[in-house]
């Protein structure tokens, strides 16, 4: 409770905040100098997405409906004026007449066989429901932010790594020119160097492009103007430390008792049983009790009341009552089928989660040594041919494999960061800003 409670304060926080900004979202300074932490562009991203206002929207929507519902249980009070003006022309003459009527009137249900109790029940939980499914947006839209974030310093040290690579590649091929011209190698090998050389150039671009896309994709999550550069972002001093995950019991425990997605579907079956509940209080007979008057006091003042007892009982409409309960029985069966399948589906990436935290722990300490390796491998290398021991052969194959080193340490590191966000996102445990 202590957690719904917190997350309607924040989106009655984040309603107030969009009406304050209204359309200023692009009017607002973005300075490019100061570094962007993963913070602040989780901020932006909950202050400016679109997808998060509709949400809200939908959330104030549902709110009016559960008001507008339980203002059924409440007498109607109305104040009703009248004035007419009546010219009669007769035999040469006219006459003309103005009356007035005032009057309040009154109309009240005072029982209608616990429809609109059901109906408030209903409104309720539909109410609920649209809070839950604000905190999906909102989680979501978290998770797509941290991972676009990541995925811009990612393509940030991918593009140092194929600078670099473009770097060596180029000191490579001046050693493999000077050995060629005093016949310390054959001709091939600058040959061998050049196209080294090419291939790096054409990893080069292909990085930075891949970073251009990153930076375009997280512009997007966060409001960021688009004909702006995005500021540097606040780098990860280091990467992340694993400690033992929970049995995948323990974590699909705590993902039934916090995953919004769930607690939708399983609000959407209440719904869906009241509606049969509904349905079949409409296909049998039962008694509807209301009370109505008025008290006009002009032209006179007179007080009427009536208390109206009416049975209703179904003899015909043409199969519309039974077709109207089918209905409301089909559309239950189908929320508990897809609250069932979506307990599978979840099931599914908790465990996927689960593996995949798991692998990106292996997967960084295995990237670690290997990229030590790949560089004594490297210098060594590259050493011998100073030396005149080596040849360039040997040097590109070293250097192609610490390039693949220092690569798949790179995407080790941020597949392992985002593999915690991932964590959080199946088994519903709060995340960074929500």
């Amino acid at each position: 409770m202590n957690g719904t409670q917190a997350i309607g304060r924040f989106l009655r926080w984040v309603a107030s905040a969009s009406l304050l900004l209204g359309s200023s979202l692009y009017a607002q300074p973005q300075n490019a100098s100061t570094p962007l932490s993963l913070q602040e562009a989780l901020r932006r991203a909950l202050q400016y997405n679109g997808d998060i206002q509709s949400a809200l929207a939908e959330q104030r929507a549902a709110e009016a409906r559960l008001n507008a519902t339980r203002a059924s249980l409440f007498p109607t009070l109305e104040w009703n004026t009248r004035s007419t003006r009546t010219r009669i022309e007769q035999g040469g003459g006219s006459s003309e007449a103005t009356t007035r009527q005032n009057a309040i009137t009154l109309d009240w249900l005072l029982f209608d066989a616990g429809i609109r109790e059901t109906r408030i029940r209903q409104a309720s939980r539909s109410h609920e429901s649209a809070r839950q499914s604000a905190r999906v947006t909102i989680r979501s839209l978290l998770f797509q932010t941290a991972s676009a974030y990541y995925e811009v310093l990612r393509r940030q040290e991918l593009l140092r790594v194929a600078d670099e690579a473009v770097q060596r590649a180029q000191t490579l091929l001046e050693v493999a020119k000077t050995q060629a011209e005093v016949g310390a190698a054959p001709a091939k090998d600058v040959l061998q160097a050049e196209a080294d050389l090419a291939n790096a150039r054409v990893q080069q671009i292909q990085a930075r492009n891949a970073l251009r896309l990153a930076q375009t994709d997280l512009k997007r999550l966060i409001g960021w103007d688009t004909a702006q550069p995005l500021p540097p972002l606040q780098a990860v001093e280091s990467p992340p430390e694993f400690a033992q995950p929970p049995t995948m019991e323990q974590l699909w425990q705590r993902a039934q008792q916090q995953r919004p997605e769930l607690q939708t579907a399983q609000l959407n079956v209440q719904i869906a049983q009241l509606g049969v509940q509904i349905a079949r209080v409409n296909a049998i007979s039962r008694l509807e009790i209301s009370l109505s008057g008025f008290h006009e006091m002009d032209p006179e003042r007179r007080t009427q009341g009536q208390l109206r007892f009416l049975w209703r009982a179904p003899l015909f409409d043409g199969g519309l009552v039974r077709a109207n309960l089918r209905e409301a029985e089909a559309e239950y069966q189908s929320a508990r089928f897809r609250l069932q399948q979506l307990e599978r589906n979840l099931y599914a990436e908790v465990e996927s989660a689960l593996l995949t935290h798991i692998e990106a722990a292996e997967r960084l300490g295995a990237a670690q040594a290997a990229l030590a390796a790949a560089q004594r491998n490297y210098e060594a290398a590259r050493d011998a041919l100073r030396e005149g021991a080596g040849t360039i052969v040997e040097v590109l194959t070293a250097q192609l494999a610490l390039v693949t080193a220092e690569t798949n340490l790179v995407q080790a590191v941020y597949d392992s960061y985002i593999a915690e966000w991932r964590l959080k996102l199946a088994t519903g445990d709060p995340m960074p800003e929500e």
